[in-house]
């Protein structure tokens, strides 16, 4: 069996395993039935690429070892409940993918499970767009085609700047929290979504630009205001996950990143739960730019990239909690998944959800993610029917807060 070595940021995600498994969940509809011979031949053509997904990840060692040559492995077909069949996904024996194929009225449904300790947000979709075009243009197609998981690029980068924060600033003094609600029902796995409507998202780009703002900052300041009226925090404290592909000076073409690139911006910024939302917008909005000029994400990862040749992994993974750690409530913005590259030719793609890990109540993340001009705001719970019910709640609230700030458009 083949040995792949791994990069340092793979460790990112080996912490706090017993409470938050590290991967990314996408779903994706179709109108249709794929050809499940085309889809298995396009799946070994990925895997060529990313050997990885059939591997095992050696935490001991930070590689990945193979444990199957079949992708067909990869895919369990027809079961009834696959978020709690997910449950038994193992990234440290099994591969790093594990795909859920259902079949209702004709209309496939296909749950991709992707290792997050492998990848993020943004290599989850170079994944899925490489097995997309290896199903719809044809094997060839992604022949030619190397994955780069080095980090040389980024640590050079990290060398040129010098740290502008203080280690430290991953532990807010005043976290975000939501109140435990007292249940005694069943917990199981849980999925919920709101999508915004395709009017609003327009109008949402328009006052966006009138208000020199971003679309994140938008979501950013609906997610903090609503997790604050239900813990009255003054401080609006969040992480926000960024793509360090940004800053490659020269992509190569014929090369894709399925890797973990990503590190953090933390912001925390002074509100009142009275305040208008309109200047809790421009707040986040000013303090995520001072944090882009300063390329305070890099403070999240200098420690464990200076450092992985010299240290044993505890005190590695010690590096990661205290510059990455877990936190109770989390926001993730995975961007626009690109409907011209998710295509499978012959059966069209209804519906897209993408969310992170799977959080028991009240941890508590909010995923949000536009395809095809339609942007959902959607979370992954372990809850009771309680718990969902005020998940969507929350989701609610903060898709108000978006619609409101979109009128504003003129």
């Amino acid at each position: 069996m083949a040995i792949y070595a791994g990069e340092p940021l793979n460790i990112l995600h080996t912490i706090g395993l017993d409470h938050l498994y590290p991967i990314i969940r996408c779903e994706i509809k179709f109108d249709q039935q794929l050809d499940r011979g085309r889809f298995s031949d396009a799946l070994t053509a990925v895997a060529k690429v990313v050997p990885e997904i059939l591997c095992k990840y050696q935490l001991a060692t930070n590689s990945w070892e193979t444990v199957t040559d079949d992708v067909d492995d990869l895919i369990h077909y027809n079961i009834s409940r696959p978020d709690v069949d997910a449950k038994s996904f193992d990234l440290m024996n099994e591969p790093q993918l594990r795909i859920y194929w259902n079949t209702v009225n004709n209309q496939d449904h296909l749950i991709f499970y992707v290792s997050h300790i492998l990848t993020d947000g943004a290599g989850c979709k170079q994944l899925l767009y490489l097995l997309a075009k290896a199903y719809s243009v044809g094997l060839q197609s992604i022949a030619k085609v190397t994955n780069r998981q080095d980090v040389d690029w980024l640590m050079t980068l990290i060398k040129q700047r010098k740290q502008a924060t203080k280690r430290g600033t991953d532990h807010p003094t005043t976290p975000l929290v939501l109140p435990e609600l007292v249940e005694t029902t069943p917990v199981t796995s849980l999925v919920g979504s709101v999508k915004l409507k395709a009017q609003t998202v327009s109008q949402l780009v328009s006052a966006a630009h009138q208000k020199n703002v971003t679309l994140n900052d938008i979501f950013m300041a609906a997610f903090g205001r609503t997790i604050q009226r239900y813990g009255d925090a003054p401080t609006i404290s969040l992480a926000c996950p960024t793509d360090m592909r940004q800053f490659i000076a020269q992509p190569q073409p014929n090369t894709v990143r399925v890797a973990n690139h990503t590190s953090r911006y933390n912001l925390s910024v002074e509100s009142e739960l009275d305040d208008p939302f309109e200047k809790l917008v421009t707040q986040v909005h000013q303090g995520m730019a001072i944090n882009k000029a300063n390329h305070q994400c890099f403070d999240s990862i200098s420690d464990l990239l200076e450092k992985y040749e010299k240290y044993p992994l505890d005190k590695l993974q010690q590096i990661v909690e205290d510059n990455y750690h877990v936190r109770e409530i989390a926001y993730t913005n995975f961007g626009i998944i690109d409907h011209k590259q998710l295509v499978f030719d012959g059966a069209a793609i209804t519906d897209v959800t993408m969310t992170g890990s799977f959080r028991r109540a009240p941890m508590f993340q909010i995923a949000v993610a536009t395809f095809n001009n339609q942007t959902s705001l959607s979370f992954n719970m372990d809850g009771t029917k309680t718990e969902y019910d005020f998940g969507m709640a929350l989701a609610r609230n903060m898709a108000d807060l978006i619609d409101i700030f979109a009128l504003q458009a003129k």
